[in-house]
């Protein structure tokens, strides 16, 4: 039997579902559909907390809770860019953003000829389904290998990243109703980081983006062909606008603000340049609630389209056969360390959430706290059809570290980005290639090029100071420790 129909006739399905049996309750495979299905959630800027399962007693997130209940929750799993368009292709590539030159999302004078090629001809490991005539579709926003889906359909946007209304029928509802929460935007770049609006939530991109969604897992489901369906939301990325009834009261959040003795402590780049670039420095304690309510509440609102989802897999009886996968490209801060928005290497902007369900394929309510990349998530949804991730890419399948056939996985996790080729200016000057390394006990950032003379590092001891607010670089007793680390940075960058 040729790969093809292996897939299709779900034997691979059915032998994992068997390697897997001492360790869940799984469905016969008498009782299911002998298929095998993938549907793909991912969320753009969403910080692993934004679910509830990752402890946040205020968010809002049922149904992607019990998703993460029915299956495997990875604890830490860091992307390897902190924006969006480089973080996509190094997820989808299973390579490195420095490996294929696409470290920024840059002003088309900072990127050299070359530099596009190498980007725009990274294979994208998707298309690994269209060889077993699987083509790929996408609802929603698609970001990177945009030629590479079989389908794709989007909504757009109600509001630009300013926050103003695109249709003049809104904009002119939005002046007659007035809100209770005024609009909030940052002062350098006037993003729309806050604020309710009077709509229902019908209206609203992420409902009608979950519409669109729904029809086509209705179409796809009811075929006898397997598929792989991503439902991309824009939410929460700016602009940042919620309806009344899914906003999170800010008196329940319980984020830590920076103390001036904190902020005093940080690198040179950090407390000139990004936080200029955040504009978040003149935001008032209401403001900076309003902001928090209003982004937890846009992912209450993406939750509500993944029950929906998740109904949908229930009527057309294929939720078993279904692995069901939630994402996101990368974080956001949100007031932590006085910095808004993203392009920083702390957790709340590395840290994104990861979790796999399905019930033939993988065990039920298993959460693996060992630190794993992004690069490793499309590896692990080919490991899971049958298919082989190639030798080539640095992503490998977590299938391993989910059966607990080992216990380690890296030794590190890395994060890059270079900022001499941002699209802020203010990002651009006195800068270059900043790289975080993570383990499990330490965190380094620093300036890893020759350009920069000055290192500007930040070291954090995770153990404790899970919160990354006291930094050790300079200090003579972890001399070895930035060393240690550093070392691991070369061989990193050296092998990839």
């Amino acid at each position: 039997m040729n790969r093809r129909n292996f897939i299709k006739a779900g034997i691979g399905a059915s032998l994992c579902g068997m390697a897997l049996a001492s360790e869940q309750p799984s469905t016969p495979a008498s009782q299911t559909s002998g298929r095998t299905n993938i549907l793909w959630i991912t969320m753009d800027d969403a910080r692993a907390d934004t679910l509830g399962c990752y402890g946040r007693g205020w968010v809002r997130t049922p149904h992607m809770d019990a998703i993460a209940a029915e299956g495997v929750r990875f604890e830490t799993a860091i992307v390897q860019n902190p924006v969006c368009v480089p973080s996509r292709l190094s997820m989808k590539s299973g390579h490195y953003p420095h490996t294929f030159g696409k470290t920024a999302m840059g002003k088309p004078a900072a990127v050299p000829p070359s530099y596009v090629k190498r980007a725009h001809d990274v294979p994208n490991l998707l298309s690994a389904w269209k060889g077993i005539g699987i083509a790929p579709v996408n609802i929603g926003k698609t970001h990177a290998y945009q030629r590479d889906w079989g389908y794709q359909k989007d909504v757009p946007e109600d509001f630009d990243v300013l926050g103003r209304p695109r249709d003049e029928k809104l904009k002119a509802r939005l002046q007659e109703a007035g809100c209770k929460y005024p609009a909030v935007v940052t002062k350098t770049h006037g993003w729309a980081i806050g604020g309710v609006v009077p709509l229902e939530p019908q209206e609203t991109t992420t409902w009608k983006l979950g519409d669109l969604a729904v029809e086509k897992l209705t179409e796809l489901s009811t075929k006898r062909e397997p598929f792989l369906l991503r439902v991309s939301f824009h939410a929460p990325h700016v602009p940042c606008r919620v309806p009344p009834s899914y906003f999170i009261d800010p008196a329940r959040i319980d984020l830590p603000l920076p103390s001036e003795e904190e902020l005093a402590g940080k690198p040179r780049f950090e407390r000139e340049q990004l936080r200029a670039y955040s504009g978040g420095l003149d935001l008032t304690r209401e403001q900076i609630g309003i902001a928090r309510g209003t982004y937890y509440g846009m992912v209450s609102l993406v939750d509500e389209q993944v029950g929906r989802l998740v109904d949908c897999l229930k009527r057309t009886g294929i939720l078993d056969n279904t692995i069901i996968a939630i994402n996101s490209d990368q974080g956001w801060q949100l007031g932590e360390h006085r910095l808004w928005k993203k392009r920083v290497l702390y957790d709340d902007n590395v840290k994104a959430p990861l979790v796999l369900s399905c019930p033939v394929l993988l065990p039920r309510g298993k959460v693996i706290d060992e630190p794993v990349e992004m690069i490793d998530f499309v590896p692990t949804l080919m490991d899971l059809c049958g298919l082989d991730a190639p030798d080539s890419i640095s992503g490998r399948s977590l299938m391993p570290l989910i059966r607990g056939h080992v216990t380690q996985w890296r030794e590190a996790c890395f994060c890059e980005i270079d900022h001499s080729m941002s699209m802020y200016d203010e990002l651009r000057e006195r800068s270059g290639r900043r790289v975080m390394v993570r383990t499990k006990e330490w965190k380094l950032v620093w300036f890893m090029d020759e350009r920069v003379a000055d290192k500007d590092g930040a070291l954090y001891n995770l153990k404790n100071d899970p919160g990354e607010r006291v930094n050790l670089y300079g200090r003579p007793e972890h001399a070895d420790v930035v060393e240690y680390l550093e070392r691991l940075c070369r061989q990193w960058d050296r092998a990839t």
